[in-house]
This record gives C-alpha cells, structure tokens and sequence, in this order.
C-alpha cells in the first residue's frame, strides 16, 4: 500500500481518492477522515498506510460502511484502530475483526451521527453525519460521476440512473423496502448539512441536501418539502 495524499475539505474533514474499479467500471473510490475530540474517524478506507493521518492527530476508529466497501479494513484494524461495520459483513468477512453498527449506536462520539440503514440489504450501508463541518458522507447510497469519468462508465451508469449528477441507481429503486426506507432516508433528509461527499464522484460542496433529496425525489417527494426544479 502507499501514502495517498490527504486534502482538507473543511476544518476537521479530509479525504483521500484513488483508483478503483467495479465489475469492469471505472468509479474511482473516497476515504473520509473525519476529526473529533476524542479522536479520529476512517470511513471506507482505500488502500493507504494507516499512518498516512497520524499527523492530524490519533487514529481510533475504522468503518466498513457497507458490503462492499471492506477490502482496506483489515490493516486499520491490525494497527489498533476499534473496527465497525456493515450488517452482514462478518458474516462475508469472519476475519475482519469488527462490531456491527447497530440501530440506534452512535459509536463514534456526540460529533458523529450514524444510521444504519435496513431498507437496502443489497449493502446495508452505514450513512455518516459529521456534525462540526455539516457534511454527510455516503458510500454506494448515491453517485456524483463527473463528465471526465470514462465513457463506459458513463453509458453504463445513465442506463443504470445513476448519471448524469447525484442521483441513486435502479437498485435502490427496485430493491429498497420504501416504507423503511421513506422513514430512514427522511430521517437523512432532516439532518442539518450543506457537504455531500461521496464515495464515488464528485463532492457536493454547497446545497448536499437538497442534492441528496432530489436524487430520491422518487422516494421523499412525499414526505419532505418539494424543492424548486434545478
């Protein structure tokens, strides 16, 4: 592994990216840092070296967001990092030495807020609040592909819904229990944010909510106010 560059969003917000590729589809992939007073927060790590943030201060905790995003864990882990993760992922990784996000945890102190969400099984992922810098992190939830990314991707991903913009794919839409899903992506929607990152694409710098409420306008037309076309 190397020592990918960190670069600072807001105070206390850091991500790194790399190169990363899904079923044939250059998608690219974000680790979040996330800084708080009791230490700090790796989510979705990419294959860096653990002591690539020691600099911005003690490295405590590491998250396996979803079901998919694990594979960079494990050495987190082994340098003594308290592992969490996913719903379902100790079952798919048994020698990942991590604790399950339960609903209603909030594992990582007063400044980071966790759901976990049970309406999508196909990933389970864990959506992150970071309060301080009101930014929401997500992992696989949503997509922001820029016009850069390679064709390919791009057709692939229109056909999917997941591009051009943030927009969710066909896989929520067919595969999300909505009514548990009105409720816990609401409760996402009522939190108070103005960054989105993104595991995948670009960062939303300025209007993440209503970016992110727009990309399930086919789920939360009904349960948050409408937004104006745009």
């Amino acid at each position: 592994m190397t020592k990918r560059a960190l670069r600072e969003l807001a105070s206390g917000l850091h991500v790194a990216e790399a190169k990363q590729g899904f079923y044939g589809l250059e998608l690219g992939a974000r680790m979040s840092v996330l800084e708080t007073s009791e230490g700090l927060l790796v989510c979705s790590p990419i294959a860096t070296e653990p002591e690539a943030v020691t600099r911005l201060g003690t490295p405590r905790w590491v998250l396996a967001p979803n079901l998919f995003h694990h594979l960079y864990a494990g050495p987190w882990i082994d340098a003594g990092l308290e592992g969490w993760c996913a719903a379902g992922l100790p079952k798919k990784r048994p020698d990942l030495k991590a604790r399950v996000v339960e609903p209603g945890m909030q594992p990582f102190g007063s400044e980071i807020e966790v759901l976990p969400l049970t309406c999508f099984s196909f990933s389970n992922e864990v959506v992150v609040l970071h309060r301080p810098s009101r930014t929401l992190v997500v992992t696989d939830l949503c997509f922001n592909l820029p016009s850069s990314a390679p064709l390919y991707t791009r057709l692939a991903m229109r056909a999917m819904g997941g591009y051009p913009g943030v927009r969710s794919t066909l896989l929520e839409r067919f595969g999300m229990q909505r009514a548990i899903a009105r409720r816990e992506l609401g409760t996402i929607a009522s939190w108070d944010f103005d960054r989105l990152v993104l595991a995948h694409g670009e960062v939303v710098e300025r209007g993440g909510k209503d970016a992110f409420v727009r990309a399930f306008d086919w789920l939360l037309r009904d349960t948050v106010p409408q937004l104006p076309a745009g």
